[in-house]
């Protein structure tokens, strides 16, 4: 058997999922003090927006090595523009998040019902956005699930579930429970994949 030349993938996937609730949990932590301890109630970069561009980043990797390994383990093309999307996507919320963030601590006091609009618009107009890239993955994906490892199925499903949640945007927090969800899946296809392959 040839050395799994995905392997770093894997292991920066399980990165993946361990950071993205690190952070969240970091990023509360963060507004909870600021208020406490140091009466700081507006926006701020912090450690937990570090976190989040350094899950960003990752995240842009193991999406790539997934169209990578489709590419040469199915020589399967057909995601190669929705996973650009998603890539696109990721980097936009990521840069006008952070200078919403930036922008606001700047001009601070800031109208807080013009705030709170503008903030519902980004998220709103973000999360359908994604929900029906990941739809569309998902769909393109289970069209020839039978082609695929139970791996990137369960990826698919997993995939699906998570864009329906964004996309009626109330179910945003269940969507966010399923993203280390779907990395370990992600990981999971970068160890295994290749062995299941082989022996087909």
């Amino acid at each position: 058997m040839e050395e799994n030349k995905y392997k770093l993938a894997g292991w920066l996937a399980v990165v993946q999922a361990v950071l993205f609730p690190v952070a969240i949990v970091i990023g509360i932590i963060e507004v909870v003090a600021a208020a406490e301890l140091f009466n700081i109630r507006r926006p701020f970069v912090g450690p937990a927006d570090l976190l989040m561009i350094i899950f960003t980043a990752i995240a842009i990797y193991t999406i790539l090595m997934f169209r990578k390994l489709l590419h040469e383990r199915y020589q399967y093309h057909d995601l190669d523009l929705l996973i650009l999307l998603s890539i696109w996507w990721a980097i936009v919320f990521q840069v006008v998040g952070l200078g919403l963030s930036l922008l606001t601590g700047i001009f601070w006091p800031v109208d807080k019902v013009l705030f709170a609009i503008i903030y519902l618009v980004f998220m709103t107009g973000a999360m359908v956005t994604i929900g029906i890239v990941d739809i569309l993955i998902a769909v393109k994906l289970l069209k020839v699930k039978e082609n695929f490892s139970e791996y990137i199925r369960g990826f698919a499903y997993v995939t699906m579930v998570a864009g329906i949640c964004e996309v009626t945007v109330l179910l945003t927090p269940l969507a966010l429970i399923l993203v280390p969800v779907s990395a370990v899946i992600l990981a999971l296809i970068f160890f295994r994949d290749q062995q299941e392959v082989e022996f087909v």
